[in-house]
Formats: C-alpha cells, structure tokens, sequence
C-alpha cells in the first residue's frame, strides 16, 4: 500500500519533486520502493545506461528491466513514467475518467506506464517505446483492461508503440544470466582486485579460456589460486567480461561453470599489443 495520502499536495510534492522528468542520470521515477509500505518483490538496481538506481515492484517488472538493459539498440530506461496529461489528451471519451480519482480527496489519479524506453538507431535517431508490465492474472480484471484501454488510446494518439508484457513474455533465462553478470560491468572500486592488476589478469584469463579443454570453473579458479586472488575474483573477472561482450557465450542458455570451456563460450576478445582488448566476435 501507498504511504502518503493521495491529494493536491502530494500531486504538487511528486512534481517539484522533479519526478517523471528529465533523461538518464537526471530521471526520477513517479513510483518508488520507497512510496510504499510493504517492499513485497520489490528492488533496486543500479542501471548500466542510466548510472541511476532504478526502482521496480514486481519480479517481472525487475526481470524485464535486464532484458532491455542488456539491447544495445536501448538507450534510456524509464521506469514508472507518468502520464499526466491523460485527460487532456483524450478529452470527452466513452470512458468515465472521474472514476480514477481518490475517493477521499477527489484528487485525479495519476496513470502511469510501467517502462518508457528510448530506442536509437544508427544514426543517432531517436523512437519511444512504452511497456506495461503485468502478471498475467491481472488481464482478467475488468479495471485492468480498461486502464490499459486508456494507456492504448494515449500513446496512439501520441505515435508512440505501446505493449503490454506478462511473465510469459519473458526469457526468464536469458534474464537470470543478466542478473548474474549485472553488477560486475564496471569494476570502478576492483571489487577486491587491485584496479591496476585488473587489464592485466583480464588479457591472461582471456588466453587461457581460448583453446583450453577445462571447465569454465577449473580456469576461474586457477587464476584465483595462481595469483593468490581473493576466492572467486576469477569468476568476477569473466562475469565483467561476459558484461562487456569480451566474451560471448549463448545468453539464452544457463551459464553452466561446470562445463568445459568450448562448451560454454562461442567468442573470445583479441589481446592486443598494447594491453588493450578488442570485443569478442562470434564464431
């Protein structure tokens, strides 16, 4: 349940609040864990694209959120994006939009769109795509579907590609996989190596996965033991690589250490003379 009372004032606090506006970094969502009493399934997760914390509800929406992440053709994520200009936009419709008020204040309920996600292309070109998240259940809910009548009528007068996405939409392994390799994208603080062993480690893990007949946890853990590395620094190291595509291995499988390399990985990045690494390219 929400903690603050729906009325004028908290209407007029989210707003010079700043929430629902600006891009990236400088975003702020209109719906935060925080707004609520009962965490539930709910998280917070810094975001690759954003550097921001991003606030989700419900497992599917979290789920959803790494899918998108991980689309190179994503360039913001927008989570809880409200829409407030609903009836402005839609004026006298079939729908009695009075009914989305609070029953104590009379205070307009605020719709609001659970991702807004900007697209860019090659040339830099940008396009808005809107998705609700929902358990499916929820779509057997007359309210539901007429809530979401109104979102389809909104965004289609905007010109906007609007969806809705249910737990059967998603590649619950393919997202899981995200999950684990999430938070090593960015190794800022060494995350227990020392960030001036970190090139040089990464450059010697990536050439004894390439070729090796081991396990992907046999080489993870050789390199631990070899350089007297906290345990599992090996296995930090090739989860940053995998989060920056230095090493490629099918996203849509379970990353199974226990398998042999060739099994598991389909790329390997190039070493080059100096130091640096080039992406990994498939085959």
């Amino acid at each position: 349940m929400p903690r603050a009372k729906w009325n004028d004032q908290t209407l007029k606090r989210y707003i010079k609040e700043g929430r629902g506006q600006g891009e990236l970094d400088r975003y702020r969502p209109w719906l935060t864990t925080q707004d609520y009493s009962s965490s539930g399934r709910s998280s917070r997760v810094r975001g690759w694209k954003t550097g921001r914390i991003h606030h989700f509800l419900s497992d599917i929406e979290t789920r959803y959120f790494y899918l998108v992440e991980y689309d190179a053709d994503c360039w913001d994520i927008r989570e809880h994006y409200p829409i407030l200009d609903l009836q402005d936009t839609l004026g006298d419709c079939d729908i009695d939009l009075n009914k989305y008020r609070d029953k104590d204040s009379g205070t307009p309920h605020v719709f609001s769109v659970t991702f807004l996600l900007t697209l860019k292309d090659m040339d830099g070109k940008k396009r808005y795509v809107a998705r609700s998240v929902k358990a499916a259940a929820e779509l057997d809910k007359p309210r539901v579907l007429e809530r979401f009548e109104l979102m389809r009528r909104y965004f289609e007068s905007k010109q906007i590609d609007w969806g809705i996405v249910t737990q059967h939409d998603i590649n619950v392994t393919r997202a899981k996989n995200i999950e684990w390799i999430h938070s090593a994208k960015n190794l800022d603080d060494g995350g227990g190596i020392s960030v001036h062993d970190i090139q040089r480690l990464k450059g010697i893990l990536l050439g004894w996965l390439d070729g090796t007949r081991k396990s992907v946890r046999d080489v993870t853990n050789a390199l631990d033991s070899q350089f007297n590395l906290e345990p599992g620094s090996g296995l930090l190291l090739l989860r940053h690589l995998i989060a920056n595509k230095q090493v490629l291995v099918d996203m849509n499988t379970r990353i199974d250490l226990g398998k042999p390399v060739k099994e598991v990985i389909r790329g390997i990045a190039v070493v080059q003379s100096d130091g640096g690494v080039r992406d990994a390219y498939d085959g």
